[in-house]
């Protein structure tokens, strides 16, 4: 028998902490693990946010969240569940349409929302806001009953609206325009109420597009004292958890939004079993709304009707407390969580291993961590492209973290990331979180952690962008180590190359003046009193009748003599001598003499080494050197300047008895 394949679904919402949001998290969930699908949950948060959110610093990169849309179209995914209308609450109806086609040939239900040649799973809003509504005008005899409500571009807020502005005129009351409000989807909505009860102060009642708009609007009638409930009757729709112990009791229109997230996640698993989505048709499935009565609606229950009796309240505290403690204990795992990673500074490399094993919560029991190769900044206003590939750095598995190869890193986007041989063969729910920091983004991690502690995936997402922001500095700051090292190496070397062309006369390749200088006096510097037994020599040297070879013969032998000078001078010095070119046709030296050895020694190996150029140069003249040599012993504050005085008398005496310039 054929095993049937185990779907992989994709589900985009908004906040996962918002709670239309959650309850739909809740019942997807529910439904995968009855129907043995895979889920992954993309909180990409809402699309084109308020000028207020986008000047408020806290969320100014808060639009970093959309980009988990993207991911949401990889076709490693078997279909999407999109919440449209959730996470596009205050988008264009273009600006959702732009979303849609992203998604076109793909298997999609949108969930909470209908668009013409889609499939999708909605409320039945009719019934139960018509209900109410009726309630209102029958029993409470309430004839000036005003809504505040989200933008019509919303299809939610409009079909709402339809809802009780047919209701109203079925009972022959006229729809009047100023009873209707704008605002928000959320608790944001107070001025837009505000403005509806300055403009109607006979208005006796008021409908509102959800219960988190009812929640502000409560706000608002209780700093007017206006009665709840007696003077004044409030509506709302969803019924969220807090509605029933609001005060009063919230009066409300049971949308059961697990209910829809489930049966989304059924309908997805029948209609890819039965191949319907190749078929590209649209289909409609309605999950029904009822009016619940309570208090806000001048409900009055006796003790054992009451459904918010003191058993109610005591469960509903036994929730809370539950939940809290499980905040108390998740608090104190992140705590250990952001401990762990901040230990690992080591700048040699990026450890991802160590990075998941201080990440390992004991509530994940699977993760993956996906980056990109390198970092990519995205703005406000850039349209994102997501890159071809992406590295699955390290993953866990039963909390047993591995690290994979470089060469085993690369996943494709499209056909890999959700379905690569490194998830587990179980059957798993994880959530998709968004790792960036301010303009960057770093990839994805996808974790399994549980629905009771989704309020903590917002938090998750800051600690690990944190860890991996801070091994990208490390990273960057072994970069620009390297970079520093081999700028200076260079900068030596340079200083080096600059510090001999500097020193060095450019026709002899001996030192210059400067050079000469520089290289004796460091010598002289460092003599100590044991160098006072050596003996030392400064010779200075003119190289004869430079003049009438340049004039005679031209600049090119002219050059040639110079040259030929300062080789006899280096081979009759050898290594230890200093040899420098001060002056057009002068040479000093400096050398320390060797035991026995005598100045004459050196003006005879000058003289021998000169005849040996004259016999083999070919030229048609005779060179020779003038030399005048000072002989003394290292002492203390010896001055090379006086030196230099002392050889340069001395081949002014030597000049005197230069030989006759020759001819050949």
């Amino acid at each position: 028998m054929k095993t049937k394949k185990r779907y992989n679904i994709g589900l985009v919402i908004g906040n996962i902490e918002d709670i239309f949001p959650n309850q739909i998290c809740k019942g997807a969930m529910e439904a995968a693990e009855a129907q043995d699908v895979n889920l992954f949950i993309f909180p990409a948060k809402y699309l084109d946010r308020s000028d207020e959110d986008r000047n408020d610093p806290k969320q100014r990169y808060e639009y970093q969240y959309n980009l988990l849309l993207a991911y949401a179209r990889s076709r490693s995914l078997d279909g999407v569940l999109l919440c449209l209308s959730n996470i596009g609450y205050r988008s264009s109806k273009e600006r959702r349409q732009k979303v849609l086609e992203h998604f076109n040939n793909m298997p999609l239900i949108l969930v909470a929302s209908d668009e013409p040649g889609y499939v999708c799973t909605k409320y039945n809003n009719s019934k139960g806001l018509a209900d109410g509504i009726n309630y209102l005008i029958h029993k409470k005899g309430c004839k000036r009953i005003g809504m505040v409500n989200g933008s019509l571009d919303n299809s939610d807020a409009l079909e709402r609206f339809g809802v009780y502005k047919d209701t109203l005129v079925q009972n022959g009351i006229a729809f009047d325009e100023k009873l209707v409000g704008y605002g928000d989807l959320s608790n944001k909505c107070a001025e837009a109420v505000n403005t509806l009860l300055d403009m109607n102060p006979d208005m006796d009642a008021l409908v509102c597009g959800n219960d988190t708009m009812a929640q502000a609007a409560y706000k608002v009638l209780k700093e007017r004292h206006i009665a709840i409930g007696k003077d004044f009757f409030v509506l709302g729709f969803d019924d969220i958890q807090e509605a029933a112990f609001m005060d009063p009791p919230l009066a409300t229109v049971r949308a059961d939004a697990a209910r829809l997230g489930y049966e989304s996640l059924v309908h997805m698993n029948e209609l890819l079993d039965q191949g319907f989505f190749a078929m590209h048709k649209s289909k409609i499935f309605t999950v029904d709304t009822s009016f619940i009565l309570r208090g806000s609606a001048g409900a009055v229950f006796d003790n054992r009707d009451d459904v918010y009796d003191t058993a109610s309240r005591r469960a509903y505290r036994a929730r809370l407390d539950e939940k809290l403690h499980k905040m108390i204990d998740m608090n104190h795992l992140m705590n250990i969580a952001n401990r762990d990673m901040l230990m690992f500074g080591d700048s040699s490399e990026q450890n991802y291993e160590r990075f998941l094993e201080a990440f390992a919560l004991d509530i994940v029991n699977n993760a993956f961590l996906l980056l990109f190769s390198n970092s990519v900044v995205h703005r406000p206003d850039d349209e994102w492209t997501t890159p071809h590939h992406i590295y699955l750095r390290a993953y866990s598995h039963n909390r047993q973290v591995h690290e994979l190869p470089r060469s085993a890193q690369r996943l494709s986007v499209n056909k890999e990331l959700f379905n690569h041989k490194y998830m587990p063969d179980e059957r798993k729910t994880y959530t998709v979180i968004d790792i960036y920091s301010g303009e960057t983004q770093y990839g994805i991690l996808i974790c399994d952690i549980p629905y009771e502690y989704f309020h903590y995936v917002e938090m998750m997402c800051y600690q690990v962008s944190i860890a991996i922001k801070i091994m990208e500095l490390f990273s960057i700051q072994d970069i620009l180590i390297k970079e520093k090292e081999l700028v200076l190496e260079k900068l030596e070397r340079e200083n080096l190359m600059l510090d001999d062309i500097s020193n060095k006369d450019e026709l002899t390749g001996i030192l210059n003046r400067r050079g000469f200088f520089n290289a004796t006096e460091r010598v002289l510097e460092t003599m100590t009193a044991d160098d006072s037994r050596s003996s030392y020599i400064l010779l200075y040297a003119d190289l004869n009748y430079l003049k009438q070879v340049n004039d005679r013969f031209g600049h090119d032998d002219g050059d040639f003599a110079i040259t030929s000078c300062a080789r006899v001078l280096e081979k009759s010095l050898g290594e230890d001598g200093i040899v420098g070119r001060i002056g057009g046709d002068e040479f000093a030296a400096f050398y320390k003499l060797a035991n026995g050895e005598l100045p004459d020694d050196i003006r005879s190996r000058i003289n021998a080494n000169m005849n040996v150029v004259n016999d083999t140069s070919g030229k048609p003249y005779v060179l020779t050197v003038s030399v005048g040599i000072f002989t003394f012993n290292a002492k203390p504050d010896i001055s090379l300047k006086a030196l230099l005085e002392q050889a340069d008398d001395l081949l002014y005496e030597e000049k005197s008895r230069k030989p006759p310039f020759v001819v050949r």
